[in-house]
């Protein structure tokens, strides 16, 4: 027993070298990381894409060329690209160019005050692909807020 006591008593100084946690003890708390988010505007649309946050730093937005626009019938565009791979397409037009957009083989995704947007998904995008509730939720207009898949 006296063993026992003695063994705790050296025990005692040892724990109180313990490090307390941070924020404790006027040590500063560490700074918080601000949330990663992926987002691309389209001023002249009038929307935003908000992506999941697993494409922050993954993916880059990549502006569509004259030759490509005009293939497609859209008025402006973007694709969406992570490494040499193209995620998806994004597309958006006046409601006259809709149907142009969309007998290209694109799917209409969102509508809202003369102008949509269109989208072409590529069918093999690994963990990047969006789902159909994510890419419903990842158009913003303004003003508006998050729209619906169509």
């Amino acid at each position: 027993m006296k063993t026992a006591v003695f063994l705790l008593l050296l025990a005692l100084p040892l724990a109180g070298h313990a490090e307390p946690p941070p924020g404790t003890h006027g040590q500063k708390a560490p700074a918080a990381e601000p949330m990663k988010r992926f987002q691309w505007r389209d001023e002249a649309a009038g929307y935003t894409f908000v992506a999941p946050p697993r494409w922050a730093e993954k993916v880059r937005a990549v502006p569509l060329t004259s030759a490509e626009l005009a293939r497609s019938g859209a008025t402006s565009g973007v694709k969406f690209v992570a490494g040499s791979k193209t995620l998806l397409v994004l597309l958006s037009s006046d409601d006259e160019r809709a149907k142009a957009v969309t007998d290209a083989g694109n799917r209409e995704l969102s509508r809202h005050e003369g102008h949509i947007v269109a989208v072409h998904a590529e069918s093999d995008s690994g963990e990047l692909a969006l789902t159909d509730e994510e890419l419903g939720n990842a158009v913003q207009w303004d003003g508006v807020g998050a729209t619906s898949l169509r």
